[in-house]
């Protein structure tokens, strides 16, 4: 089983940023992070649709200009939020890369961004249309399913959407036959979001090929 820092692991470094990837590296297997399109056009790493929460100004990202949103400090830190080419320039080469869409439109460009980058990416999305055009694109791109609560059908929707990875919420994972069912049909399996070693321990023995956390764990 291997371990996903989520957002870089966002309880012990300002979540989404190159520090936080760069100390995510020491004891991660991948790092997660989050992926929209600012005002001025270029794809950013930031988690939410405004940028309040992680900056303390109040600004719609969708709206901003880069310019503008990288003169803000993330979490009172001296971190900034990158673009997508500055992140995965930023990653080791070692770890793998999950790289989530939080917006429509996307598809076509984060292919172009990660087109050479040396390591595994798995791009992933609970926007069924954004990995529908990733496969409509490359045939090849390994790309997973986020399961929302509302999914009813979450390994049926993985096939028709040709994915490789189905991610969900670890309860679902040990409350449900989602992971017997993924791993019957070859899916691999991450499950988040994990806070001790013990869920990940049982999660290991269910078949789940990934856990993500906030902070490292060791398994």
């Amino acid at each position: 089983m291997r371990l996903i820092a989520h957002r870089g692991f966002a309880a012990t470094a300002p979540e989404n940023t190159i520090a936080a990837v760069e100390d995510a590296a020491v004891a991660a297997d991948a790092v997660e992070f989050d992926v929209r399109r600012c005002g001025s056009g270029e794809l950013v790493v930031v988690h939410d649709e405004t940028t309040d929460r992680v900056t303390g100004v109040d600004h719609t990202v969708a709206d901003t200009p880069l310019e503008e949103l990288q003169s803000l400090s993330v979490l009172g830190t001296n971190e900034r939020i990158p673009t997508l080419e500055e992140m995965l320039a930023a990653v080791p080469n070692h770890l793998e890369i999950n790289l989530e869409m939080k917006a429509d439109g996307i598809a076509a460009d984060v292919l172009e961004a990660v087109a050479d980058v040396e390591n595994r990416v798995v791009v992933t999305s609970f926007l069924l249309p954004e990995l529908r055009a990733i496969r409509e694109l490359d045939r090849e791109q390994p790309t997973g399913l986020l399961v929302s609560r509302r999914l009813e059908t979450p390994v049926t929707t993985a096939v028709e959407l040709d994915c490789d990875v189905l991610g969900a919420n670890y309860w679902r994972c040990v409350t449900t036959q989602v992971v017997r069912r993924a791993k019957a049909l070859d899916l691999e399996v991450h499950a988040w979001a994990i806070e001790r070693w013990t869920t990940a321990r049982l999660l290991g023995l269910f078949g789940v090929d990934c856990i993500s956390a906030d902070r490292p764990i060791q398994l």
